[in-house]
């Protein structure tokens, strides 16, 4: 098992009153610590035992002052992706596996806008994916753009693998959706602001299908997964089988990552608190 000195060990962790959990912990890449960045190379290493580290689009994504990743849209659309066995790895340990498997995932992230960035695609991701080769099939944290193209919405989404025959042969779509989606910011009316770090948090619980979604430690919206439906898994190329952090190639996105967690199980209310609380005080969030 992970040892909490393990993931935390030059962190800048709380440990006054909040700690990370690290029951069931099966995959953490953290910014802040010298364990899992390495500004020299395209590497962000994970933390945990699993050893599924990331790969990066570039070495230079790095703020060495702040401890963070900068993703960056535009021609190249910096990112990081989780591929091949890595990603195998990840999901067989529960991630985004099934409806039978019980799963969390967590991220640290702030918007970034200006005029000298170039505009982000609607529906990159924070962390997951969405499969451009069909329509309606998402899961992670997917933002939404709004007027003047800036990033203000997000929603984390867990799609079913259910096909509209309808729209004809050879076409795949998930339409009308279902599956999970949840807003954990409208573009109309945003609780996200720009250049301010958040916590986002999805718990899946196999027992009953029920997902709830946090945003700083607070329940944003709760829901359950059709029973008569699976996870989504794409059959096509492999863009779609792996998971992303900071965008896609086809999605670039302006934002700050400082960490993205898994877990096998899903946290309790509490937990999510916790994780949130030890680890914001780094971003300026004052606990």
């Amino acid at each position: 098992m992970v040892t909490e000195e393990d993931i935390n060990m030059s962190s800048k962790v709380n440990y006054g009153k909040y700690r990370v959990n690290t029951d069931g912990l099966i995959f953490r890449v953290d910014g802040y610590s010298s364990r899992s960045h390495d500004h020299n190379t395209e590497n962000w290493k994970d933390l945990t035992a699993s050893g599924l580290d990331v790969k990066l689009d570039s070495s230079g994504l790095y703020n060495e002052t702040s401890g963070f990743y900068e993703f960056r849209a535009g021609t190249l659309n910096t990112h990081a992706a989780i591929t091949g066995e890595n990603f195998t790895g990840v999901r067989d340990l529960g991630l985004f596996k099934n409806k039978n498997s019980s799963f969390t995932v967590e991220a640290f992230f702030q918007l970034k806008t200006g005029s000298q960035l170039t505009a982000p695609d609607d529906g990159a991701v924070i962390f997951g994916n969405t499969d451009h080769n069909k329509s309606g099939y998402s899961y992670g944290f997917v933002t939404q753009t709004g007027n003047g193209g800036e990033i203000s919405g997000l929603k984390s989404v867990l799609s079913s693998n259910k096909e509209d025959n309808a729209a004809g042969a050879g076409t795949h779509t998930n339409s009308p959706f279902t599956g999970i989606s949840h807003t954990l910011s409208d573009v109309s009316s945003p609780s996200i602001q720009p250049h301010t770090f958040y916590h986002a948090a999805m718990t899946y619980n196999s027992s009953d299908g029920v997902m709830i979604s946090y945003l700083d430690g607070v329940p944003k919206d709760t829901g359950s997964f059709p029973a008569s439906q699976e996870f989504h898994k794409s059959t096509g190329d492999g863009t779609y089988q792996q998971f992303y952090i900071g965008g896609n190639p086809s999605s670039g996105i302006n934002v700050d990552i400082g960490m993205v967690s898994a877990y096998n199980r899903a946290l309790q209310s509490g937990e999510v608190v916790s994780n949130c609380k030890a680890v914001k005080h780094r971003y300026g969030g004052g606990y």
